[in-house]
């Protein structure tokens, strides 16, 4: 017998499923509710196991029913795929759900807090600049080469050669086309401005907090790094310890055991965060590419050593799987990054 009810909910904007099964197992009920009655029904009810699939608002939601007192249960979409039952449906889903969130050794998704989620929302809005920015960058270059005007990589040749093309006195270009090629030049400077702004907004926000500044004390950890770290480790309550938190982001090796033998493969380049991933891999390839000569600290040594060991592109995933699991430390402690000396015990 279960202490507490249980609510499935399968999120969405406007329409929201809830099912109920109360704490002896039977169903209750299974509704389309509006999210006006559902922030009414989580005031309401009695402290409730609330479950929900990791979707958009799902933090939003499980932040408001923790303020209630329900304990908030995110479970990734694939998990809950298999306790599916019939056709894919509202009510399916969130029935679904609410079995999914009672099972034995089930894994649920860290609730972030606004911080983390604040971090994450502007590193998710840098990248869609940034990306805009390069796509209207290379329609710009396609766009001249169609007519034989080639362009050297880099933004300078690219600024040098917009103000050429632009002019009147040039004939390469149609005079028709030359207009919505201004356009294209106008929107993507704008762009420019605008990538600049978000990147200075999420490094007054990353400077305001202090978990993120001890962070930044880590060998290859900037500002970039440093925040997404924050935002997926949080105080790092989440995770028994270091090794969970690197699990979670993907840099330990998968395992394949059978009949008592215990098989390591490389990690699992599919799962974990991949962006935060690659911010790591990128910083460790910067410390190790800066190594000198002489060790000074027990990292450099073991760094040096491991390199020569086994190769440069290994030691980046092993220094990075080391960054995160004292990341962890250091967010989980509160303590500030002090890297051991040489002969220092």
């Amino acid at each position: 017998m279960k202490k507490f009810n249980v609510i499935g909910i399968d999120l969405a904007k406007h329409v929201i499923q809830v099912c109920k099964i109360d704490k002896h197992g039977e169903f209750i009920s299974n509704k389309a509710i509006s999210p006006s009655k559902l922030k009414e029904l989580l005031a309401k009810t009695v402290p409730s196991i609330v479950a929900m699939e990791g979707c958009g608002a799902c933090h939003y939601w499980a932040r408001l029913a923790q303020k209630h007192g329900h304990d908030v249960r995110v479970i990734s979409p694939k998990k809950v795929k298999g306790f599916l039952q019939g056709h894919k449906t509202d009510a399916n889903d969130a029935l679904a759900i609410a079995i999914a969130s009672i099972q034995i050794g089930m894994k649920f998704s860290q609730i972030k807090t606004e911080e983390q989620q604040s971090l994450q929302t502007l590193e998710t809005s840098r990248k869609f600049l940034d990306k805009e920015l390069v796509a209207l960058n290379n329609h710009i270059r396609a766009y001249l080469y169609e007519y034989g005007i080639t362009l050297r990589r880099g933004r300078k040749s690219l600024r040098e050669t917009m103000a050429i093309v632009l002019d009147d006195l040039d004939t390469r270009l149609p005079t028709c086309l030359k207009n919505t090629l201004g356009l294209l030049w106008e929107r993507y400077q704008l762009t420019v401005e605008q990538l600049a702004e978000a990147e200075k907004y999420k490094a007054a926000l990353v400077s305001q907090l202090e978990p993120c500044q001890r962070l930044m004390d880590l060998e290859g950890i900037g500002k970039v790094c440093a925040s997404m770290l924050y935002a997926n480790i949080g105080d790092g309550s989440e995770f028994k310890n270091g090794r969970q938190a690197s699990v979670y982001i993907g840099l330990t090796p998968k395992q394949h055991s059978s009949g008592g033998k215990t098989y390591f493969t490389g990690i699992d380049k599919q799962g974990g965060n991949k962006e935060l991933r690659a911010a790591l891999y990128q910083g460790a390839l910067s410390v190790i590419y800066k190594l000198p000569s002489e060790p000074r600290t027990l990292k450099e040594a073991w760094l040096i050593e491991l390199v020569k060991r086994a190769g440069v592109k290994r030691t980046c995933i092993a220094l990075a799987n080391k960054t995160v699991r004292t990341a962890w430390a250091l967010l989980a402690t509160g303590e500030s990054y002090e890297p051991v000396l040489l002969g220092r015990s």
